[in-house]
């Protein structure tokens, strides 16, 4: 397994932290009663090493731990400084909220992501992750990180405080929160198209119930959504209550912004949608579908690679 030169700029700069953010984090628990700092001490450190092993690590469980812990050092950081005003954070602090900035940009490349994908393949398998929905991206992640993160913060808030009954309640109901947002999270962590040398294997819980497997010798095109097609006009849906973007293409894509991949198939491929308004699931054949891989060309290097008929344009 390769590991890209992203994730290698990501673990040296997050195991810079302490030597550079640590400064700034310091200078704002500094001078704050004992119980406060060792709390922030523990929490830091725990904080750091969670990260640090978590982009060691290159499984999709990982990626989930590693992208809840990376929005915190450029927060925590910017909340230090402000603390810390009207006294200008160090040298070495102003290099660490820069560097904490940058690993918050890499952490959420698709090229790290991809890695950390594939991370959980073995033999001559090759996963590939796909986009989520731009509603998500915008909005829906977001809220549920503060959910995921907040309450717990704030319960150690509340410790370092010596508020005991506050402590406990935020810490009861944060531990129920975290579950219920890293469980989340981790969903759009396994949503892939997995390479396999009999074909494409997709893998996307949020819109197939199981996994489907186009067969190698059957794809006849894969290659960017075509403009125009004869059939179901855009953004129309079909009778198995699937969307239908272009043409008769199924769309599995999410609803995803950006380049749209289609796979056109010699022969219908068996594929069961997850059940929709009706509450009921039924098995469909189609014969092209939509996707949105986080790195297209990539994809469609990998599918060419593997004797994958492709069509760029």
């Amino acid at each position: 397994m390769n590991t890209s030169r992203t994730t290698w700029a990501t673990r040296v700069l997050w195991l810079t932290l302490p030597l550079t953010l640590g400064d700034c984090l310091a200078s704002a628990i500094s001078g704050q009663p004992s119980l406060a700092v060792w709390v922030s001490s523990v929490t830091l450190w725990f904080l750091w090493g969670a990260g640090l092993l978590s982009s060691l690590i290159q499984t999709p469980l990982s990626l989930t731990a590693l992208r809840i812990c990376a929005p915190l050092p450029i927060l925590l950081g910017v909340a230090a400084a402000a603390v810390s005003a009207p006294e200008a954070p160090s040298v070495l602090g102003c290099i660490g909220l820069a560097t904490a900035a940058i690993l918050l940009v890499l952490v959420f490349t698709a090229e790290l992501g991809d890695g950390f994908v594939n991370g959980s393949s073995y033999g001559e398998e090759r996963r590939m992750a796909l986009r989520p929905s731009a509603a998500v991206l915008l909005g829906a992640v977001e809220l549920v990180w503060l959910l995921t993160v907040v309450p717990l913060l704030a319960a150690l808030w509340m410790l370092a405080t010596a508020n005991w009954v506050a402590a406990g309640v935020l810490a009861a109901v944060g531990a129920v929160s975290f579950w219920w947002g890293f469980r989340t999270l981790y969903r759009l962590s396994q949503r892939w198209v997995v390479f396999v040398p009999a074909g494409m294997t997709l893998v996307d819980p949020s819109v197939i119930a199981e996994p489907t497997l186009f067969r190698r010798d059957t794809i006849v095109r894969l290659g960017p959504a075509l403009a125009e097609s004869p059939g179901v006009s855009e953004g129309s849906e079909g009778s198995d209550g699937s969307d239908k973007r272009d043409g008769s293409a199924i769309d599995l894509s999410s609803g995803a912004a950006g380049l749209i991949l289609q796979i056109d198939l010699s022969s219908p491929a068996p594929l069961l949608p997850i059940a929709g308004r009706s509450g009921i699931s039924e098995p469909i054949e189609v014969s092209s579908v939509l996707l949105a891989p986080s790195r297209p060309g990539a994809l469609l290097a990998e599918a060419e690679r593997r004797r994958i008929t492709v069509q760029r344009s």
